[in-house]
């Protein structure tokens, strides 16, 4: 389900706060901050363990539309089902966020004076 809601390649997600940036690498295949020729990484960024447990299904407080799916490795997704118009239609969507990720997720901050 991780992989298919997060993709099947690895990536790096940059994160631009009003003091900080912050960089986060999504190695779920072992393909980042691999060597090339001579050139050896400076940091060691480990690959992401799937989860493969499916620990806990709710809906999140005070919400109707939104629910909390809680996984192992540390992984947890939210899902909130809306129809995106202020019109009553009958198409729905998934609007899907990550909650959290495994402890193991690299991430390196950056402070902006």
């Amino acid at each position: 389900m991780i992989k298919y809601l997060i993709g099947n390649k690895d990536f790096y997600k940059v994160i631009k706060g009003k003091n900080k940036v912050e960089i986060q690498a999504y190695n779920l295949h072992g393909t980042l901050n691999l060597p090339f020729e001579n050139i050896k990484p400076k940091a060691k960024i480990q690959r992401l363990k799937l989860p493969n447990r499916l620990i806990e299904v709710v809906y999140q407080d005070n919400s109707k539309t939104t629910i909390l799916v809680t996984l192992s490795e540390g992984w947890q997704i939210s899902f909130r089902i809306h129809n995106a118009s202020s019109r009553i239609e009958p198409s729905l969507k998934f609007d899907i966020n990550l909650v959290s990720a495994p402890h193991s997720l690299f991430s390196n901050q950056l402070f902006i004076g």
